[in-house]
């Protein structure tokens, strides 16, 4: 594949991000569509919310752009989507207008979850699962129940990973923008196109996304935040993405060894927050859900980071997390010891760092 072609839907999606966000933020404004100020965020100006609603057109117009101009010039395209592909995307959709009902008049938690079962459920029903674990502990062939099992949880811990680190502005950007260059990446040399040009033309929305996000003017009513149309559409994209390099069917995939560690590495630090919040709440006798600040960004600026101090500690914590492990693993390091490595970093970090607000 010729790397011409994403870098075609990179750059259509970011400009149909870049052209139609003026016009959405004019929107938001007039409507009075704001993430209200309160005491568990850290803004204090009533912003638009409503800025990753225009994540699925620019993505759509990103790769079907550069398929049609592939076709165009008549070169090998992707495979035609399959049914199942499509019945996965149908819950994707279905996410995605959930975040957006949820942005403009709010939307309980447990519709939310339930939708987002479905999805996750989805995945394997349409053959799209975890089926080895790469000799992690001698295992390499999952029984079916067990690989479904496991699809399903970490479909849904991806999705609120993503979901719920999104409480600085370019943090969850940042981290889905490391994400995708990696798997358009590995995509790439496994040539697979279709997944190449996904994860292109999302990456495309974010990049132009981020200005407005990250650098965006209040005052000239240009800032914006993704709201839950974004993040729970980036976290169904990455999980669909990350379940289908972790896959070892060559069916589907030529054979690749890194293939668990890679889904294991990519979006390490979300699911590593998201546990560790998760698990301290149980253990004070709260729900994994009930509102705080303890997140990993709350933790970094009441040790008097700023904001964008802690954006680029966690997104460097990332990135050295995947060159260490990639080294590691390179190096015939186990994959077990890799993890346990990971996870002994994490905890060693957190000691250092205050305990956050309940």
């Amino acid at each position: 594949m010729n790397l011409l072609f994403p870098l075609i839907a990179i750059v259509l999606s970011a400009l149909s991000t870049f052209m139609v966000m003026p016009y959405l933020l004019n929107t938001c404004y007039r409507r009075g569509l704001f993430d209200l100020p309160n005491n568990r965020k850290v803004h204090s100006n009533n912003i638009p919310r409503l800025g990753g609603i225009v994540f699925v057109p620019a993505l759509l117009i990103g790769f079907f752009g550069a398929i049609g101009l592939m076709r165009l010039l008549d070169m090998s395209t992707p495979s035609t989507l399959h049914f199942s592909s499509m019945f996965i995307g149908g819950g994707a959709i279905l996410i995605y207008f959930i975040g957006v009902i949820d942005d403009l008049v709010g939307c309980k938690a447990r519709t939310k979850f339930l939708i987002q079962l479905i999805t996750a459920v989805s995945f394997p029903l349409c053959g799209l699962k975890i089926d080895s674990l790469y000799g992690l502990l001698g295992i390499y062939e999952l029984p079916v129940l067990v690989s479904y099992a496991l699809t399903i949880f970490l479909t849904l811990l991806i999705i609120n990973a993503i979901n719920l680190i999104d409480g600085i502005d370019g943090l969850s950007s940042g981290l889905s923008i490391i994400a995708l260059s990696a798997y358009a990446w590995l995509f790439y040399q496994l040539q697979v196109p279709t997944f190449v040009l996904l994860a292109a033309a999302l990456l495309g929305a974010l990049l132009a996304f981020l200005p407005f996000n990250l650098w965006g003017s209040v005052e000239r009513r240009r800032k914006t935040f993704m709201g839950d149309s974004g993040s729970l559409m980036l976290g169904v994209v990455l999980s669909y993405l990350t379940m289908k390099y972790a896959m070892s069917n060559t069916d589907v995939l030529p054979f690749h060894a890194d293939g668990l560690l890679m889904a294991f590495t990519l979006l390490i630090v979300p699911c590593f927050d998201l546990c560790r919040v998760a698990l301290c709440r149980l253990m004070r006798g709260q729900g994994i859900f009930s509102p705080d600040k303890t997140h990993i960004h709350h933790k970094f600026m009441a040790a008097g980071f700023s904001m964008h101090q802690t954006l680029a500690a966690i997104l460097s914590l990332q990135v050295g997390y995947i060159a260490l492990n990639i080294t590691l693993f390179h190096l015939g390091v186990d994959m077990l010891w890799i993890m346990l490595l990971d996870v002994a970093i994490y905890t060693l970090l957190h000691l250092f760092l205050p305990i956050g607000k309940k």
